[in-house]
């Protein structure tokens, strides 16, 4: 979806991923069960009944942005309530700033991108750790930038933000 403000595109990618943790497939395509090698079994659930797969989106980490080729510019872990962080170097016209941010609680918040006026909502749920990924598009550059957050009582995030060098194509 495309949302255009203020001179800048937004482009809002949801994006949630499952894989088996070895990126694998389990089983050969081609191959029945049977013809495959037997596998160990996988580790026993822990006390709260679910294994910990190390690349599920969490609050307790900032989201992993940089794997993408994306430079990280600010990130933090296990937030709540509002911040302000600057974005080093401000805001560069004809660049894509990406803006990842999982949150978890009951309550709602909103991200914004000064002096640009560009944000948008989330809103997360109790229980689940929601994540999200932000591109924006932006066309004017400015000699400071801020990324500021503000959630709800009961909510929980982090985030990560830096320049995509390879960003989505514009619709």
């Amino acid at each position: 979806m495309t949302l255009r403000r203020a001179g800048g595109a937004l482009l809002i990618v949801l994006a949630v991923a499952g894989c088996d943790g070895q990126g694998g497939k389990g089983v050969e395509e081609g191959k029945a069960a049977a013809d495959t090698p037997s596998v160990s079994a996988p580790a026993p659930a822990s006390a709260s009944g679910t294994t910990h797969d190390p690349y599920a989106p969490s609050v307790a980490k900032a989201p992993r942005i940089s794997s993408d080729g994306i430079e990280v510019l600010a990130s933090g872990a296990s937030l709540s309530g509002s911040a302000a962080y600057p974005l080093p170097g401000g805001i560069k016209a004809g660049r894509t700033l990406a803006v990842a941010v999982n949150c978890q609680g009951d309550g709602r918040m909103s991200v914004k991108v000064s002096p640009a006026h560009v944000s948008f909502p989330l809103v997360c749920e109790k229980g689940k750790v929601l994540p999200s990924m932000n591109e924006i598009q932006l066309s004017e550059s400015r000699p400071t930038g801020t990324l500021q957050v503000s959630a709800d009582r009961h909510v929980s995030w982090s985030f990560a933000v830096g320049w995509d060098p390879s960003p989505p194509a514009r619709r």
